[in-house]
C-alpha cells in the first residue's frame, strides 16, 4: 500500500527457509527457485531469453496481493543462466499474474484471514499460533515464519491441496533448488549477525575508497575528463557504501519488499535504466521489491554449470496493478539489474 511521503516506508525482508518439495508447492506462497506455479486461469509463464533464446530459469515467486484489491497477485522473476547474459537487464523478466479471490477454491475461508497487504502491513502478525494446525494459505505465515525463530515448515505444509499442476510439475533441466521464503520486518532483523564482521567490512571499504580518492587528488594537471572520473567514482563509492551500511545488520536477506517505497541501489542508476510506464494502461511503475546479493549463493541448479550472478535486481510494477478478470496471460513488468562491485562483502 502506498504511503505518504511524510511517513517512513516500511520494509520487509525475505530469507531462505526450509527446502520446498515441488509436490507441496502452490501459487499462493513465496519461494526461491523451483518451477513457477501458475495462478488459476492464467497461462503458465515460461519465457525465453531475448538475447540467446535459452529458457529462462525461475528465480523467485512472490505472493503479494494489494490492500483493497479483489485479486490474488503473484510475481515470478526469471533470469538467464548463460554467463554471457549475466548483468544484462534484457536477460531478466518479471511477470505479474492475478486472479480474483473467488477463484481460489482450494483455500478454506476463515474469519481471521489476514489483510491482503501482508507484505506491507502485516509483518507484526507473522509468527506461530498456539494450536499445531496449519495456518491459512492466504496468510503469508504459510511460507513466512518469523525470521528470528528458524523453523522447518515442511511438515506443516505437506497436506496442502493443490490446483491442477500438470504443467507446473513437468521435468526441466534448468531448475534452481526450491526453498520457502521466510519474512520479517527490517526493524526486527538484527538477529544472528556478526556486527563486528560487518563493521570491519565497512571500514575496509571506506579505507579503500579514501586511498583511491587521495591518489586521484594527488595527480597533477587534472583535465575535465579526470575531474568527471573523480566525481563519478566518489558518487559510486557513496552509493555502494550506503548499500553496505543499510544491509549490514542483516546480510542474510535475499529480498527487500516495500511496495511504492524506496529502492536500495548498489550503484547510481543511469537515465536509460529508469522504469518505463506500464504498456497496458500508461500509468507509471513503482518500486515493489528487489533481490539481494545473498540470494546468489542460494541458487543451486540441477546442473553443476547452472549458475547466476548479479548484484541486485529491482522490480518495478504498475502502480495501478492493472488486470481484467478475462486476462489469461501474465503482464511483464520492469527490471533494473545492477552488477556486484565486490562479491566478497556479501560472503
Amino acid at each position: 500500500m502506498a504511503q505518504s511521503s511524510s511517513q517512513e516506508q516500511r520494509v520487509l525482508l525475505g530469507f531462505k527457509d526450509a527446502v520446498l518439495d515441488n509436490k507441496a508447492s502452490s501459487w499462493d506462497l513465496s519461494k526461491i527457485g523451483g518451477l513457477p506455479d501458475p495462478v488459476p486461469h492464467v497461462k503458465s509463464p515460461s519465457p525465453l531469453c531475448p538475447l540467446c533464446s535459452s529458457a529462462l530459469c525461475h528465480v523467485v515467486q512472490v505472493y503479494c496481493p494489494l490492500e483493497g484489491s479483489q485479486y490474488h497477485r503473484i510475481i515470478h522473476v526469471f533470469a538467464c543462466s548463460t554467463k554471457e547474459c549475466w548483468g544484462k537487464p534484457q536477460s531478466w523478466v518479471a511477470l505479474r499474474s492475478q486472479c480474483v479471490e473467488t477463484q481460489n477454491t482450494h483455500v478454506p475461508k476463515q474469519a481471521n484471514k489476514m489483510a491482503a497487504t501482508d507484505w506491507c502491513d502485516g509483518a507484526d502478525d507473522w509468527g506461530f499460533e498456539d494450536e499445531p494446525e496449519i495456518p491459512p494459505v492466504e496468510s503469508h505465515a504459510t511460507s513466512c515464519p518469523t525470521a528470528s525463530v528458524p523453523t522447518d515448515w515442511t511438515s506443516q505444509l505437506q497436506n496442502l491441496s493443490l490446483t491442477d499442476t500438470s504443467e507446473t510439475l513437468q521435468s526441466s533441466d534448468s531448475v534452481f533448488r526450491s526453498y520457502y521464503i521466510a519474512v520479517a520486518d527490517e526493524e526486527d532483523c538484527a538477529w544472528d549477525i556478526d556486527l563486528d564482521h560487518a563493521r570491519r567490512l565497512l571500514k575496509d571499504y571506506e579505507r579503500q575508497g579514501e586511498a583511491v580518492m587521495e591518489d586521484l587528488e594527488s595527480c597533477d594537471g587534472k583535465g575535465e575528463g579526470e575531474k568527471y572520473e573523480k566525481c563519478d567514482l566518489q558518487n559510486r563509492d557513496l552509493v555502494f557504501h550506503k548499500f553496505l551500511k543499510k544491509i549490514s545488520p542483516c546480510r542474510q536477506q535475499i529480498l527487500r519488499y516495500s511496495w511504492n517505497g524506496n529502492p536500495l541501489y548498489m550503484s547510481s542508476p543511469d537515465e536509460a535504466s529508469q522504469p518505463t510506464p506500464c504498456p497496458r494502461c500508461g500509468r507509471q511503475r513503482v518500486f515493489e521489491f528487489q533481490l539481494m546479493p545473498a540470494l546468489v549463493t542460494m541458487l543451486q541448479g540441477s546442473k553443476a554449470d547452472m549458475l547466476l550472478e548479479f548484484g541486485t535486481v529491482l522490480i518495478f510494477t504498475c502502480e495501478r496493478s492493472c488486470w481484467e478478470e478475462s486476462d489469461m496471460v501474465p503482464v511483464q513488468e520492469f527490471c533494473i539489474v545492477q552488477e556486484d562491485p565486490d562479491q566478497r562483502y556479501f560472503n
